[in-house]
């Protein structure tokens, strides 16, 4: 029986791919006519001409794997070209479904074109086959006969293929680099042409699938990939692999399951061996005892990799790119990185189903205690007591008795009992009656948002051992439930804690009590404490008392605190006392305040200094302050040094600065280098920058691309920037869209824009309406638009309308206007 077509094989010859789904197209689209892009394609490789004369392009990718930056950038080169022949519907044809990610990007770029976009991915490409069967004939012949053995090469994996659980939006956790990498892939790179075999045996939450993954792909990129289905299927794949002549790797993630079946053994493997073919397998630590005697095992000689995570691991993963992979690393060392990656989602969606009725009510209401204990601010490890004492707010919210909760006994071995392999559980036991809250479970409360239990500040605040974690109680407070804070730091201030009298000000400050703030810094705080005087100056400024607030910041800073002098700065520079300013902001750049240069740069750019502007934001640099590199581009840019302040762009713009991005694209754009303007607007767009979208359509005009710039200006007119309402409705009036360009012109003209009226009456004049227009060209008159006072002259014919006329022409004569001049002196040759 003949296998079924697999689009995703057959994408791993491009040219069999695009050929194949070409002839399925001419099949569900009769008419279509193939384009050889031998020439050039112009962003088409199948062309449908529908009814009405439009054509409905399709453009065929044969990617497999995911879209990664580089393969967005070649589908949307691809879209431009074709946007420029204007057609009416362009479809992208992928042999893989999109992730939720990939489908956002796609959706912006509908929201891009004025034509509609459309997708065939695999779901779709399958679906086609199924209604035109004959399609699976005319391939299979082609088909080379590495492809017929049922899967892709090993570069074209996808982890969710071989066994891995994807995270939050289908991205896995970044790799990272495991001790045992380099004995694992020196085997594997021995095995790649003679063949061989390679175990990786390890707890259930060591990270086996992921590590093997990884090196796989590192080492046998080009063999094919054979996955059974069904163990029962293992002895079928063996047969097919023996006899292609094309490199494989046979993958048996938990390797058990072939054994319990009597479906794999060393016949096999020794088959699969002499035939050069590569057998990739992990083995769990308790199926490794059941096992370890074995042929299979013996003759595979495994590799151990650890669930605890050496020292040298844990250091690799804290300098992750991957903030999934670094909280993991601050586990306990007992925890390895990978079995909290692992176990993270699983343990918080047991802990939302525990909480009902004939589920773990109490355990559930036990672990959430502990979670906001811990997030509270208490180091741990908390004490059953504690817990048991804390857990009933979270059960009564829950239900109380309605939910028939367990015994206290039975809720604490459910919450601590090990999950999963390794030593995962809800609460983890750290001695005699005390438990530590598995840490992965603080970081998924954290990342969803949950509050801590308004009642439980103060259980943390009440078993807090010392004033150090009293503060840490309240600190934590203050930044997620400032008003809660206020009585935490109060108790401490009237217990003569000075320090607490200060934060209680800073806090009460950030309510706007500010009159409480004032009497707790001057009632409570120590007033000799630079921190106190800072924090008073400060609230002296923002409501308005300058002279008080100057004082208390020179005190401040005479007593070295060198922000202080920056803020006084800051403080002086808005109330126009910049030689003041300026010293206060040199003394603080010397002593060392962080953004002192960079407020110096901002104040001496203001005053027209612009050699020592940069200077300062060179030193701000220097000293690690990135936003001073911004400034020094834009300024360098201004002067035209164009050579100078592209590195400073571009720089913070690869580090993901917004604001550079923007400037970057508007440096190129001036440059006359379109291409790669267009480039980074657009990754300022993706970034959420309006601006871009009213830059990047202003681009498209010029370059002669006005098809490309409607869909922006509109988004830019919904986003709230004025001037793309005005620039749209001028793009659709030079297309003789009048009819649409008029509610435009209105919109931006009750904006603000004079120059709407002037074209507005315009549009009116050309659709009969002269009245009307001379009502909105007088209006510009008025406003001091020279050329609407010329136009005026074309309906203002009357002896009456003379007097005004002239008054209008004389002015815009005055402002330069030649025509203007013209036109008066006629007026008066005529009169």
């Amino acid at each position: 029986m003949m296998r079924r077509l697999r689009w995703e094989e057959l994408a791993q010859d491009w040219k069999a791919f695009e050929d194949g789904v070409a002839v399925l197209l001419g099949m569900v689209y009769p008419g279509l006519r193939r384009v050889n892009g031998e020439g050039g394609d112009r962003g088409e490789d199948a062309v449908l001409e529908l009814p009405d004369g439009e054509r409905h392009v399709f453009q065929i990718k044969s990617f497999t794997g995911r879209l990664n930056p580089g393969r967005r950038r070649k589908i949307q080169s691809s879209l431009d070209r074709a946007a420029r022949r204007g057609p009416a519907r362009w479809t992208l044809v992928l042999p893989l479904d999109l992730t939720p990610g990939e489908w956002d990007w796609f959706d912006r770029l509908r929201e891009v074109y004025s034509f509609p976009l459309e997708l065939h991915g695999l779901c779709e490409l399958k679906a086609m086959s199924l209604k035109h069967p004959a399609i699976e004939g005319l391939l299979h012949v082609s088909l080379p006969p590495s492809t017929r053995i049922g899967g892709p090469c090993v570069s074209g994996v996808t982890p969710i293929e071989a066994g891995l659980a994807v995270g939050e939006g289908g991205r896995l956790t970044a790799y990272v680099e495991r001790d045992v990498d380099c004995a694992l892939r020196a085997r594997l790179s021995s095995a790649a042409d003679p063949g061989g075999a390679v175990l990786l045996v390890g707890d259930s939450a060591a990270g086996k699938t992921r590590t093997l993954y990884e090196a796989m792909r590192a080492k046998l990129p080009h063999h094919r990939f054979v996955q059974p289905v069904q163990p029962a299927e293992v002895r079928q794949d063996v047969v097919a692999i023996v006899t292609t002549p094309q490199p494989c790797v046979l993958w048996l993630d938990e390797l058990s399951r072939y054994f319990e079946g009597g479906c794999f053994g060393a016949s096999e493997l020794g088959q699969l061996i002499r035939s050069k073919a590569v057998v990739l397998a992990t083995l769990d630590a308790a199926a490794y005892e059941r096992w370890s005697g074995s042929a299979v095992v013996e003759q595979m000689a495994p590799l151990i990799l650890e669930r605890r995570w050496s020292p040298a691991e844990r250091d690799r993963a804290r300098s992750s790119p991957d903030p999934r992979v670094v909280r993991a690393a601050q586990a306990h060392s007992a925890l390895g990185v990978a079995e909290c990656l692992a176990v993270a989602p699983r343990l918080w969606r047991e802990l939302a189903l525990a909480d009902r009725a004939g589920g773990s009510p109490r355990g559930a209401a036990l672990t959430r205690a502990g979670i906001d204990l811990a997030r509270a601010g208490l180091k741990g490890p908390l004490s059953t007591a504690l817990l048991l004492d804390t857990h009933s707010l979270y059960l009564a919210d829950g239900g109380g008795p309605l939910l028939r909760p367990e015994s206290p006994g039975d809720a604490l071995a459910w919450a601590g009992k090990v999950r999963w392999g390794g030593a995962s559980g809800m609460l983890l036991p750290a001695g005699e009656g005390t438990w530590n809250v598995h840490p992965q479970l603080i970081a998924e409360a954290q990342r969803a948002d949950v509050p801590v239990h308004a009642l439980t500040w103060f259980q943390a605040m009440d078993a807090a051992h010392d004033i150090d974690e009293m503060f840490a109680v309240a600190l934590k407070a203050s930044d997620h439930a400032p008003s809660i804070a206020v009585p935490l730091w109060r108790a401490m201030a009237d217990a003569g804690i000075s320090r607490a009298a200060n934060n209680l000000g800073v806090v009460l400050a950030d309510l706007g009590r500010y009159t409480e703030a004032e009497r707790a810094y001057r009632m409570q705080a120590d007033m000799k404490d630079p921190a106190v005087l800072l924090n008073l100056g400060n609230l002296l400024g923002k409501t308005g008392r300058y002279e008080e607030a100057v004082e208390v910041l020179q005190e401040a800073g005479a007593s070295g605190h060198a922000v202080a002098w920056n803020n006084l700065g800051l403080l002086l520079r808005e109330q126009g006392r910049l030689d003041h300013a300026e010293t206060c902001l040199r003394s603080a750049a010397l002593a060392g305040a962080a953004d002192a240069e960079f407020n110096l740069g901002v104040l001496l750019g203001d005053l027209g200094r612009t050699e020592e502007a940069m200077a300062a934001y060179a030193r701000a640099s220097a000293a690690g302050d990135p936003d001073g590199e911004v400034n020094w581009g834009i300024l360098l840019a201004e002067e035209s040094r164009w050579a100078e302040a592209e590195p400073l762009f571009l720089g913070r713009a690869e580090a993901g600065d917004g604001e550079a991005v923007f400037c970057l694209a508007i440096l190129l754009k001036t440059n006359g280098r379109t291409q790669e303007a267009t480039g980074w607007y657009r990754r300022a767009i993706d970034a959420g920058d309006e601006r871009a979208l009213y830059n990047l359509a202003n681009l498209y005009v010029d370059t002669d691309r006005p098809d490309l710039a409607e869909p922006l200006y509109r988004a830019a007119a919904d986003a709230g920037v004025s001037s793309a309402l005005l620039n749209l409705a001028l793009l659709l009036k030079r297309q003789q869209r009048l009819s649409e360009a008029e509610p435009l012109f209105r919109q931006a003209a009750a904006q603000g824009h004079r120059n709407a009226l002037l074209h507005l009456g315009d549009v009116l004049s050309k659709t009969g309406r002269p009245d009307e227009a001379a009502t909105h060209w007088r209006m510009a008159a008025d406003a001091g638009d020279t050329t609407a006072a010329i136009a005026l002259a074309t309906v203002f014919t009357s002896h009456a309308d003379r007097p005004y006329l002239r008054v209008v022409l004389q002015r815009a004569a005055d402002a330069g206007d030649g025509d203007a001049a013209l036109v008066r002196a006629a007026l008066d040759v005529g009169a």
